[in-house]
């Protein structure tokens, strides 16, 4: 059985094209382009960036980037994944069903009663870790929403 059988079927928005895991949520509907995210800023940035990404990819699977107004989300069948570009850094995102440590974690959003968002800064490419690595893939399965 393939990912896109086991999982529910996603709402797709006429107007801007995005994707949603229920009918008609509010969203922003705008759509962005990724160098946009990168306007004015210094380009170590952007190779940054792109090391999260590879990360992410590597210790997950195929994933859709959409470029948002705020930030870049990484999204399987749900949104598990986010980078946020800042001047000096990329303000990274994991959603996990679970609470959990990394010495990278400066923030976590409790997003509903077993969901939490943990936010970090990513400075540099010798942060993404082997414990981090583990942490993604559970995010990424997590994305894959499956029933």
């Amino acid at each position: 059985m393939s990912v896109a059988e086991k999982t529910t079927p996603l709402w797709t928005c006429a107007r801007c094209g995005r994707r949603f895991l229920a009918a008609n949520v509010w969203h922003a509907c705008s759509q962005r382009e990724l160098d946009e995210h990168f306007a004015d800023k210094p380009a170590n940035i952007r190779g940054l960036y792109e090391a999260w990404l590879a990360f992410v990819e590597n210790n997950g699977g195929p994933i859709t980037v959409l470029p948002q107004k705020t930030r870049i989300g990484f999204m399987a069948h749900r949104r598990f994944a986010s980078a946020v570009v800042r001047r000096n850094w990329i303000e990274c995102g994991l959603w996990l069903k679970r609470a959990a440590t990394h010495p990278l974690f400066t923030r976590v959003q409790r997003e509903t009663e077993r969901e939490f968002v943990y936010i970090f800064r990513l400075t540099e490419t010798s942060q993404l870790d082997k414990e981090l690595a583990a942490l993604v893939k559970e995010a990424y399965r997590g994305g894959l929403q499956e029933k």
